[in-house]
Protein backbone atom coordinates (compact mmCIF):
# COMPACT_ATOMS: atom_id res chain seq x y z
CA UNK A 1 0.00 0.00 0.00
CA UNK A 2 1.17 3.45 -0.96
CA UNK A 3 1.57 6.25 1.22
CA UNK A 4 -0.73 9.05 1.45
CA UNK A 5 1.03 12.30 0.64
CA UNK A 6 -0.10 15.14 2.35
CA UNK A 7 2.45 17.96 1.97
CA UNK A 8 2.09 19.62 -1.58
CA UNK A 9 1.36 22.75 -2.43
CA UNK A 10 -2.57 23.62 -2.09
CA UNK A 11 -3.07 21.75 0.91
CA UNK A 12 -0.52 21.86 3.44
CA UNK A 13 2.95 22.92 3.62
CA UNK A 14 3.30 25.46 1.08
CA UNK A 15 7.06 26.49 1.14
CA UNK A 16 7.80 30.09 -0.46
CA UNK A 17 11.14 30.69 -1.11
CA UNK A 18 14.52 33.01 -2.49
CA UNK A 19 17.56 32.31 -4.24
CA UNK A 20 19.72 33.03 -6.85
CA UNK A 21 20.24 31.87 -10.29
CA UNK A 22 23.28 29.82 -11.02
CA UNK A 23 22.45 28.01 -14.52
CA UNK A 24 19.92 29.10 -17.09
CA UNK A 25 21.52 26.41 -19.90
CA UNK A 26 18.45 24.18 -19.34
CA UNK A 27 19.42 20.70 -21.34
CA UNK A 28 15.89 20.25 -22.18
CA UNK A 29 15.31 23.79 -23.63
CA UNK A 30 12.33 24.27 -21.49
CA UNK A 31 13.66 27.35 -19.29
CA UNK A 32 14.41 25.88 -16.56
CA UNK A 33 17.43 26.92 -14.15
CA UNK A 34 19.29 25.91 -11.46
CA UNK A 35 18.68 28.21 -8.36
CA UNK A 36 20.73 28.11 -5.05
CA UNK A 37 17.71 28.90 -2.52
CA UNK A 38 18.41 30.74 0.64
CA UNK A 39 18.36 29.03 3.76
CA UNK A 40 17.48 25.56 2.21
CA UNK A 41 20.48 24.15 -0.08
CA UNK A 42 23.62 25.00 1.58
CA UNK A 43 26.57 25.67 0.42
CA UNK A 44 27.51 21.76 0.57
CA UNK A 45 25.78 21.15 -2.65
CA UNK A 46 27.72 21.64 -5.95
CA UNK A 47 25.81 24.09 -8.11
CA UNK A 48 25.37 21.04 -10.61
CA UNK A 49 23.62 18.72 -8.01
CA UNK A 50 20.56 21.36 -7.71
CA UNK A 51 18.10 20.42 -8.53
CA UNK A 52 16.23 22.42 -11.90
CA UNK A 53 13.38 25.10 -11.20
CA UNK A 54 10.71 25.40 -13.69
CA UNK A 55 9.00 28.75 -14.33
CA UNK A 56 6.13 29.54 -13.92
CA UNK A 57 4.30 31.23 -17.47
CA UNK A 58 1.60 34.10 -18.09
CA UNK A 59 -1.67 32.31 -18.88
CA UNK A 60 -2.02 34.65 -22.09
CA UNK A 61 1.20 34.68 -23.24
CA UNK A 62 2.91 31.32 -22.25
CA UNK A 63 5.02 30.67 -25.27
CA UNK A 64 7.40 33.92 -24.97
CA UNK A 65 9.81 33.53 -22.45
CA UNK A 66 13.10 34.09 -21.33
CA UNK A 67 15.25 32.48 -18.43
CA UNK A 68 16.21 35.38 -15.81
CA UNK A 69 20.16 36.00 -16.16
CA UNK A 70 22.74 34.21 -13.75
CA UNK A 71 23.33 36.26 -10.42
CA UNK A 72 19.70 37.43 -10.91
CA UNK A 73 16.90 36.88 -7.69
CA UNK A 74 13.90 34.98 -8.05
CA UNK A 75 10.63 33.81 -5.75
CA UNK A 76 9.04 30.98 -6.20
CA UNK A 77 7.93 27.90 -3.88
CA UNK A 78 7.50 24.22 -4.02
CA UNK A 79 5.50 22.29 -5.67
CA UNK A 80 6.29 19.16 -3.19
CA UNK A 81 6.21 21.03 0.05
CA UNK A 82 9.21 20.52 2.32
CA UNK A 83 10.90 18.09 0.14
CA UNK A 84 12.11 20.96 -1.80
CA UNK A 85 12.93 19.28 -4.59
CA UNK A 86 10.40 20.30 -7.37
CA UNK A 87 11.01 24.57 -7.37
CA UNK A 88 8.67 27.13 -9.37
CA UNK A 89 9.95 30.26 -9.90
CA UNK A 90 7.59 32.83 -10.27
CA UNK A 91 9.12 36.26 -10.50
CA UNK A 92 12.27 38.11 -10.58
CA UNK A 93 13.30 40.64 -7.82
CA UNK A 94 14.26 43.92 -8.99
CA UNK A 95 17.79 44.21 -9.02
CA UNK A 96 21.04 46.39 -9.96
CA UNK A 97 23.62 45.27 -12.46
CA UNK A 98 26.70 45.89 -11.74
CA UNK A 99 29.78 45.96 -14.10
CA UNK A 100 33.56 45.20 -12.92
CA UNK A 101 36.82 45.34 -14.66
CA UNK A 102 40.46 45.04 -14.18
CA UNK A 103 41.46 47.80 -11.64
CA UNK A 104 43.35 50.09 -13.26
CA UNK A 105 43.02 48.98 -16.88
CA UNK A 106 40.23 49.48 -19.54
CA UNK A 107 41.32 46.15 -20.80
CA UNK A 108 41.30 43.90 -17.72
CA UNK A 109 38.85 40.99 -17.24
CA UNK A 110 34.84 41.95 -17.11
CA UNK A 111 32.47 40.85 -14.57
CA UNK A 112 28.81 41.30 -13.91
CA UNK A 113 27.70 40.84 -10.32
CA UNK A 114 23.71 41.18 -9.23
CA UNK A 115 23.42 43.69 -6.40
CA UNK A 116 20.08 42.87 -4.39
CA UNK A 117 18.41 45.85 -2.69
CA UNK A 118 17.30 43.57 -0.22
CA UNK A 119 20.37 43.26 1.12
CA UNK A 120 22.14 44.88 4.10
Amino acid sequence: MSKVVNNFAGLNGFVWWVGEIINRVDPLGLGRCQVRIFGWYGDTIEDSDLPWSVAMYPINNSKDFQAPSVGEWVVGFFLDGESGQFPVMMGVLPGVSQTNSGVGSNTGPVSTSYINPYSS
